[in-house]
């Protein structure tokens, strides 16, 4: 029986294992992934690094008779990788609108998002997020992914632009000839 396991899915790039038997006076072999069944004990770690992607452990008890039972097995994931984000959609770069949408996504599914417009904090949003009464000038949106697991993209999205309201003036700066 497995009693500790590492989580599923995980950053870390270690693992340790605890488990037990009902039987009395057993010893434990021990598989990591294809690496083939070795004597271990409980605890068994393995300090890695491991590498990112999926991995699975298996133990299986061995009586005094040499008896083996079934391998207990536990699989998992390890993701040390950041997710990218990306603006899918965004206003011109010279806009007369007050108003400003934004759609955006990430190369991990099920990655939430933070935004944050020219001076303010980020904050949780979700894709398409729409600005209004925005003023004149120049203005920075930045968004950025955190993966399901805690991996935030280190390098938010970001997009300036400038809005311009002002219709401009027309005079006339000569007179015609009478």
């Amino acid at each position: 029986t497995l009693t500790a396991q590492p989580a599923n899915p995980t950053t870390a790039t270690s693992a340790s294992f605890s488990f037990s038997d009902a039987e009395a006076g057993v010893s434990f072999l021990c598989q990591l992934d294809a690496g083939g069944f070795a004597a271990c004990s409980s605890p068994q770690g393995y300090p890695g690094p491991l590498g990112e992607g999926a991995h699975t452990f298996q133990v299986k008890a061995k009586d005094a008779a040499g008896n083996e039972s079934g391998p207990t097995s536990y699989s998992w994931t390890i993701d040390t990788t950041a997710p990218d984000t990306s603006l899918t959609g965004t206003p011109p770069v010279l806009s007369n609108s007050s108003s400003a949408s934004f759609s955006f996504s990430a190369t991990e599914a099920g990655s939430s998002f933070q935004c944050k417009l020219d001076a303010g904090t980020f904050a949780p949003c979700t894709s398409p997020v729409s600005y209004t009464a925005l003023g004149d000038g120049s203005h920075t949106f930045e968004v950025k992914a955190t993966d399901p697991i805690g991996n935030p993209d280190p390098t938010p999205a970001s997009y300036t632009w400038t809005i311009d309201t002002t219709a401009p003036d027309t005079s006339l700066t000569g007179t015609p000839p009478v």
